[in-house]
């Protein structure tokens, strides 16, 4: 999820908390209190994206796919990171003389964890994945429901503009309510009829804001948040569910081992597709976009990020007639096995499997270019994909131990 969402929905529950439990009166000032309970929530809630620290020194692609959302964006990480805050905090009250009492320090623990697990659980819900389970479970977890820049959270904070106490935090908050209305109407990403129901959505959440209680704009706020994120879990659900059933009809011979399913954003109608497939020895990604509404609006008219068949990989034509409901975009196929060798003589190759979701292949000269066609979208090597070969094996320095997302498919012969 973007950092825009996340300072917004952690300013947005912070002023929940801080209205919701009085201030200790033989702690901190309540002024206090508010200031540094909302500014942790606001840390807390982008702390774990410091992880890209890491692959900022190394200076490797492979480092920043295996370690962003890594060990930072785990419940034993989140429990770190607050111990530190709050370690940090405790320093600077007490060279401050600032005096504090034992409520305040479980509040202060409290809001400083549940920021970090709030990050987690926001990343879930789109396709980039989480294992937060670490160390004791090393698996990925997809939502696939929300996308990545959601400008409908972005609106849900709209009551901030009210209830935040400074004119820069009310001024910021203002800055990415436009933001976000103007990109949905300048993009082209976003249907006209959406866009204005985003419009409308700040609007009703200011008009709540201007005429009730701090406490039942926020608490209108969070509805919205919630019910945003409810309906594009709901919409996800009966996208698989469809999806499946087209792809049965379509495909009777394949066994569809996963699908990718990433909405528009401001869009729960439309759907980009990813389809893997066996079919006998062969491996087999489908590529699609999917209407729920085809009728309003078909899934050939659906917005898209990349316009055309501008990829690093090679597709083909999928054998099968686009309909309103489901528009072909192409296929990517090769022998399951050639992945599996390719992952056993070289470690980048290996390492990209730790990450890869979709995961592709193609030879280049006597190297092979590996990668992940979630997100490829340009004819160039993108972010998630590197050549390696016998005379370049871009091995990480540090391979997390997570558990490759195809362990279904591919043997590696090595963890």
């Amino acid at each position: 999820m973007d950092n825009i969402t996340h300072t917004l929905i952690g300013a947005m529950v912070g002023d929940i908390a801080d209205r919701s439990l009085p201030a200790d009166a033989a702690g901190l000032p309540a002024r206090t209190r508010r200031t540094l309970g909302i500014g942790l929530m606001i840390v807390g809630s982008n702390l774990p994206d410091a992880d890209f620290l890491y692959s900022a020194v190394t200076g490797s692609k492979l480092d920043y796919l295996l370690q962003h959302r890594g060990h930072t964006h785990t419940i034993a990480g989140a429990l770190i990171l607050a111990a530190i805050v709050v370690g940090s905090l405790a320093l600077w009250l007490r060279h401050r003389r600032i005096p504090w009492s034992a409520r305040d320090a479980r509040y202060l623990f409290a809001i400083a964890l549940f920021a970090p697990l709030l990050h987690i659980g926001l990343d879930f819900t789109n396709s980039y994945g989480v294992h937060p389970f670490w160390p004791l479970r090393n698996d990925w977890f997809y939502g696939d429901a929300v996308f990545i820049v959601e400008p409908l959270l972005w609106a849900t904070a709209t009551p901030l503009l009210f209830t935040l106490h400074t004119r820069i935090a009310r001024g910021l908050v203002g800055l990415a309510l436009v933001a976000g209305i103007v990109l949905s109407f300048a993009t082209g990403l976003v249907p006209l009829p959406l866009a204005g129901a985003l419009t409308a959505l700040v609007v009703v959440l200011a008009g709540i804001a201007r005429a009730g209680s701090a406490r039942t704009s926020l608490a209108a706020g969070a509805v919205a948040w919630l019910g945003v994120t409810l309906l594009f879990f709901v919409s996800g659900a009966v996208a698989n569910t469809r999806l499946d059933g087209l792809l049965a009809a379509a495909f009777p011979q394949a066994m569809t081992v996963d699908r990718v399913l990433t909405p528009m954003p401001v869009n729960p109608v439309c759907r980009e597709v990813l389809a893997v497939q066996t079919e006998g020895s062969r491996y087999v990604v489908r590529k699609a976009t999917l209407s729920l509404a085809p009728d309003w609006l078909p899934a050939s008219e659906c917005p898209q990020r990349v316009v055309g068949s501008a990829s690093t990989a090679p597709l083909t034509a999928v054998p099968a007639a686009s309909t309103a409901e489901l528009h072909w975009q192409g296929e990517f196929a090769m022998e399951r096995d050639r992945i599996s060798d390719l992952a056993r003589q070289f470690c980048a190759a290996r390492a990209m499997l730790k990450f890869a979701r979709v995961p592709w292949a193609m030879p280049k000269g006597d190297n092979w270019i590996v990668g992940d066609l979630r997100y490829d979208r340009e004819p160039e090597l993108g972010l998630a994909e590197i050549e390696t070969g016998p005379l370049d094996d871009p091995c990480p320095r540090h391979i997390p131990p997570w558990t490759r997302p195809r362990a279904d498919l591919f043997a590696t012969g090595s963890e």
